[in-house]
């Protein structure tokens, strides 16, 4: 975990720091357009970094018992939509079709909002880091039978083998866990959303093909 979180900390710190010491060296020569540039560099790092402490926070508090419900009536509608919306830059920039599909017949939800859209979140997260370009993404919302309701978010990144698709809910974990691997995260998204999903009468799972794509749901 410390080999992991420390690589994890340690790349948008280094960016922060960097791209701080060209203002206080250069500020008279850095021209408005790189000045903005390296100011984005910065805002990123320092988003990326206070995710990660979120992450960590959200964990401490579900393992203590600390973390709370709040109950109320959600519109599966406006929630699904609202989140998509978040990832909206990222997709255009990666020209990744993002399809919503909500049935008809899908009612609204007494449950805790904040929490169904972290787990929604966590999903859409995954899926955009691991689409490449001009890929897609669907979420899918039905009602499988008359007491649960299931959200489907697929894509057509490049998958998880077999044997890595339970380890990846696992605190800490990444189907590469290695320190050079691509894509940044610390782990902890997935194992969040297996504890929130239990907090809500709830679960989490994963349908996947490596090199075909992912398909994670959430029913509750």
């Amino acid at each position: 975990f410390l080999a992991n979180m420390s690589h994890e900390f340690r790349t948008p710190l280094n960016a922060i720091i960097g791209f701080a010491e060209i203002f206080r060296e250069k500020p008279d020569i850095i021209k408005e357009e790189k000045g903005r540039r390296y100011a984005e560099n910065i805002i990123a790092g320092g988003k990326n970094l206070l995710n990660m402490i979120n992450d960590l926070l959200d964990l401490a508090k579900t393992e203590a018992g600390k973390m709370r419900i709040h109950i109320d009536t959600v519109d599966l509608r406006n929630l699904c939509r609202s989140t998509v919306a978040a990832f909206g830059e990222l997709t255009r920039k990666n020209k990744i079709k993002v399809k919503l599909n909500i049935e008809d017949n899908v009612p609204q939800l007494v449950t805790d909002s904040g929490k169904v859209q972290q787990i929604l979140y966590n999903f859409l997260s995954n899926a955009v880091k691991f689409t490449p370009k001009n890929g897609r993404i669907g979420i899918n919302v039905t009602m499988p039978d008359e007491k649960h309701v299931r959200i489907d978010v697929s894509d057509t990144g490049c998958g998880i083998a077999e044997e890595d698709q339970e380890k990846i809910f696992e605190k800490f974990r990444q189907a590469d866990g290695s320190l050079t691997r691509e894509k940044s995260g610390s782990g902890l998204g997935l194992a969040i959303s297996k504890e929130l999903a239990a907090m809500l009468a709830g679960n989490i799972g994963l349908e996947s093909k490596l090199n075909e794509g992912s398909t994670f749901w959430l029913e509750i």
